[in-house]
C-alpha cells in the first residue's frame, strides 16, 4: 500500500505539472492572438491616415488645378492688355506665338503640379489597401499561431489520453 500512496504522490504532481504546462500554454496561444490583433490595428490605423492624407491629396489636387488655371488665365489676359496697349496687331504671328507659348507652358506646369499631387494621392490610397490587407494577414496569422502552440502543446499528451 506504501507503493499505491506513494504513486498517488507521483500522479498528483504529474496532474499538477500538466496543469501548469497547459495554463503557459494558454497564455502562449493568448500571445499569440493579442500579438496579431495589436499588429492588425496599428495596420488598420495606418490605412486610416493614409486615407486621409488620399483625401486631402485629391483635394489638394483640385484646388491647386483650380488655382493654376486662374493663374494663366490672369497671365494670358495681362499679356492681351499689354500687346492692346501698346496697339499690337492682334492677328501678328510673333504676338500668336508668344501668346501661345505662354500658354502652352503655364499648361504643362499645371498639368505637372497636378498630376504630382494626383499621384502622391494615389500612393496613399494603395499603401492603405496594402495596410487593410496586412491587418486581415494579422489576425489570421496570430490565429493560427495560436491553433499551433495549442496543437504543439497537446500533441505529445495525445497519446497518453489514447490509453487512458
Amino acid at each position: 500500500m506504501g507503493d499505491t500512496g506513494g504513486g498517488g504522490k507521483f500522479s498528483q504532481a504529474g496532474v499538477g505539472a500538466s496543469g501548469l504546462s497547459l495554463a503557459s500554454l494558454g497564455f502562449s496561444a493568448a500571445s499569440s492572438v493579442i500579438q496579431g490583433e495589436g499588429t492588425a490595428s496599428s495596420d488598420t490605423y495606418r490605412a486610416e491616415q493614409l486615407d486621409r492624407a488620399a483625401q486631402f491629396g485629391e483635394l489638394k489636387a483640385s484646388q491647386t488645378n483650380a488655382q493654376l488655371t486662374r493663374n494663366l488665365s490672369i497671365s494670358l489676359g495681362n499679356l492681351d492688355a499689354v500687346r492692346a496697349a501698346a496697339r499690337g496687331d492682334p492677328s501678328s504671328p510673333t504676338a500668336a506665338a508668344v501668346r501661345d507659348w505662354v500658354e502652352q507652358t503655364g499648361t504643362e506646369k499645371k498639368n505637372i503640379t497636378v498630376d504630382s499631387i494626383t499621384a502622391q494621392a494615389q500612393e496613399d490610397e494603395a499603401n492603405a489597401a496594402y495596410l487593410r490587407q496586412a491587418s486581415s494577414q494579422a489576425l489570421l496569422g496570430g490565429e493560427l499561431g495560436a491553433a499551433g502552440k495549442v496543437l504543439e502543446g497537446i500533441g505529445p499528451a495525445l497519446p497518453a489520453l489514447a490509453l487512458a
